[in-house]
């Protein structure tokens, strides 16, 4: 039953993201005018807390769950044949517990916080509005998150930072004050600036570099439901990698672990795999400052080409390392919470 949840979830997101789609194309968007910035600026705190008494008959324990996201939008028509798009999405959260005391059985006391959200992402398109069929587009994507968790040594910050470019067409589907629908295919490269963590006292890292490229999609859409009481943002991002600068050193992996592990399975090929990630927000604002969101996303990407594969590291590390890089199966991510929201401009 726990299984069925989100894959019910995540199917309403996409045949929701499928109908906002599909109802765009009937729309003939104007002929852009040029103006002057537009900028777009919401900060959200969503929080969830609950408390018990160690001797809650029912043996439930409390929690407090913390995320702060902020959205900065700035757009501009330059003249009738440029546009300019960037937009900036933080965000950071915690989640603490009620845990027994271990001086004192019968009381709990409270852990120490785990992190539960963290995202830095910085898009900019720039977009020739030629009034044809498709629009050529050039962009530039950067994401990392404040902190690094993943390596169970310790934690590293601003890791590891990912750069892509990418250039193709883009045809806009819908273009109004209040909704629009932006879809575009083009070749994208993408680098990976990274660290390893080797140890904690001293702290040592040793930084790392890798880089792919291919074919992507990506369709944005904001469309008001519900009589504009629902606002939903969806984001719909393929990419498929046709080169890795790894791939040979991933290769001679395979054949040191496979030959030390017998019928292990090879992973060589596992970065050819085309990545998806769907992200959908539902947004209702109940008063001014008060609203409900509802963020679902699936990602998936069969190998992190954040992973690093050093192959001067000893073998049983870097088992580990490309092992935590390896996800077979899709990401499921779903968070529904009161925001304090205040809209800046």
């Amino acid at each position: 039953m726990t299984r069925r949840i989100p894959v019910a979830t995540l199917a309403v997101a996409v045949a929701a993201s499928a109908l906002l789609a599909g109802a765009a194309l009937a729309d003939d968007p104007k002929p852009a005018e040029p103006g002057p910035w537009k900028f777009g600026e919401v900060l959200a705190l969503n929080l969830s807390q609950s408390s018990f008494s160690s001797n809650w008959s029912g043996g439930d324990k409390g929690s407090i769950v913390w995320v702060l996201t902020s959205a900065t939008t700035a757009e501009r028509q330059f003249t009738r044949r440029f546009n300019s798009t960037t937009s900036l999405a933080l965000a950071y959260g915690q989640t603490s517990r009620q845990v027994e005391d271990p001086a004192n059985p019968s009381r709990r006391t409270w852990d120490v916080p785990d992190k539960t959200t963290d995202q830095i992402l910085l898009q900019s398109v720039g977009r020739f509005t030629l009034e044809g069929p498709v629009d050529p587009y050039f962009a530039l994507r950067a994401e990392s998150q404040f902190q690094d968790q993943s390596n169970p040594l310790g934690t590293l910050e601003l890791n590891p930072v990912r750069i892509k470019e990418s250039a193709g067409i883009a045809r806009v589907l819908v273009k109004r004050e209040d909704a629009e629908t932006i879809t575009r295919v083009g070749f994208g490269f993408r680098q990976t600036f990274g660290r390893t963590l080797l140890s904690v006292s001293p702290k040592t890292t040793k930084s790392f570099t890798a880089s792919d490229g291919g074919f992507e999609w990506q369709t944005d859409v904001k469309q008001p439901l519900l009589q504009k009481k629902v606002l939903c943002t969806a984001t719909l991002l393929v990419f498929q990698p046709v080169i890795y600068s790894r791939s040979g050193a991933l290769a001679d992996f395979d054949r040191e672990a496979i030959a030390a592990h017998p019928g292990r399975e090879a992973v060589k090929d596992f970065w050819k795999a085309t990545n998806v990630d769907l992200q959908s927000t539902f947004s209702a604002q109940v008063t001014k400052t008060l609203g409900v969101n509802l963020f679902v996303q699936w990602v998936y990407d069969k190998f992190d080409a954040a992973t690093n594969v050093d192959n001067s590291q000893p073998l049983e590390a870097r088992i580990a390392q490309i092992d935590r890089g390896v996800r077979k199966a899709g990401q499921f991510k779903e968070t529904l919470a009161l925001a304090l929201t205040y809209r800046l401009f």
